[in-house]
């Protein structure tokens, strides 16, 4: 099977999960303001489609209020993530086979045969600061009219009616950790919030792995998860590696280098009977990434969480194209 035909076999049904997110919201819904509220650094997390005729407006509707976010009460950091690709690994694709996918939605978008797909993260110390930001009204009156759609008719192209689903969620960030340590803290995790290691270079890989599991057990599962962090944080391969860092990945070894930075979101607020936790990384190659999964260590490590998880996991690959802190 070639490349193509992995593409063709995989990548709608993960762009529909990664750009609409856990669940497409198709009405405005208002940020709760009473009840059990988040109390640790936040983030406000978007996944959106962008066509190419509404792309660079998007780009600079973000950087024109730069400033601004600069002066918000509490604002750690802002990062826009364009979807590059697809874990293999995730999908326990055959080992040959692994990194197949590693560019197939900027493939899609240099082909014309798919928008941009973006995940937006604004960092807040607190609940509170992201409500007085006003980030949310922001982002309905300015990036929302530029989700619309294309259509040929009979003149060129017409403009969509209604702009397409996009997801919007709070993400409490539970766990981090980067080659220094593992943070839990809220003051070492408000720090780390506030320097993302991969700033906007983009040879760099994101990786956000997404899963859901059922609300009534998700904060017995999260011990695990943290376990999970510290292995794809710590491990690296070759073990014999005197820098303890680990040897760049290829196609042809199964070295990797140890993860930059690692990061547990777990949606603050359940979605029905189910909770979203993002599980976020990033690398120095997409073959680190995939060789870390080739890892018996990892393996051991992700089954003991793989099997609470109900919806997913989904792995795709991300640049950074747009940081502010």
């Amino acid at each position: 099977m070639n490349r193509r035909q992995f593409i063709t076999a995989t990548a709608a049904a993960t762009a529909v999960l990664t750009t609409t997110g856990f669940a497409a919201q198709t009405t405005k819904k208002i940020l709760p303001t009473k009840g059990e509220l988040p109390k640790g650094p936040v983030s406000l997390y978007y996944e959106f489609r962008v066509v190419a005729q509404e792309n660079d407006a998007l780009l600079s509707a973000i950087k024109t209020h730069t400033e601004a976010f600069k002066h918000q009460k509490g604002f750690l950091s802002l990062s826009l993530k364009q979807m590059s690709g697809d874990s293999t690994a995730v999908h326990n694709y055959p080992s040959q086979y692994k990194g197949i996918l590693g560019e197939a939605f900027l493939d899609g978008v240099a082909a014309h045969t798919q928008p941009y797909f973006y995940s937006l993260f604004v960092r807040f110390s607190s609940y509170s600061d992201l409500l007085a930001s006003k980030t949310d009204e922001w982002f309905a009156s300015t990036i929302v009219p530029l989700l619309h759609g294309y259509f040929k008719g009979a003149n060129g192209l017409v403009k969509t009616p209604s702009p397409m689903a996009h997801y919007r969620g709070v993400y409490e960030t539970i766990a981090a950790g980067n080659r220094e340590g593992i943070f839990t803290k809220s003051s070492d995790l408000i720090s780390f919030l506030k320097q993302p290691v991969d700033g906007s270079d983009e040879t760099l890989v994101t990786v956000a792995n997404h899963v859901m599991v059922n609300d009534a057990t998700h904060q017995a599962i999260e011990g695990e998860v943290v376990k999970l962090l510290t292995v794809a944080q710590q491990t690296f391969q070759p073990m014999d590696d005197p820098k303890g860092l680990g040897l760049p990945g290829t196609k042809e070894n199964t070295y990797y280098r140890r993860a930059l930075s690692t990061e547990i979101l777990r949606n603050a607020f359940p979605d029905g009977a189910l909770r979203a936790y993002l599980l976020h990384g990033v690398w120095l190659s997409v073959w680190d990434h995939e060789n870390s999964h080739l890892d018996p260590r990892f393996v051991a490590a992700v089954t003991l969480v793989g099997g609470a998880v109900v919806v997913g996991p989904v792995e795709p690959f991300y640049k950074a194209r747009i940081t502010i802190a």
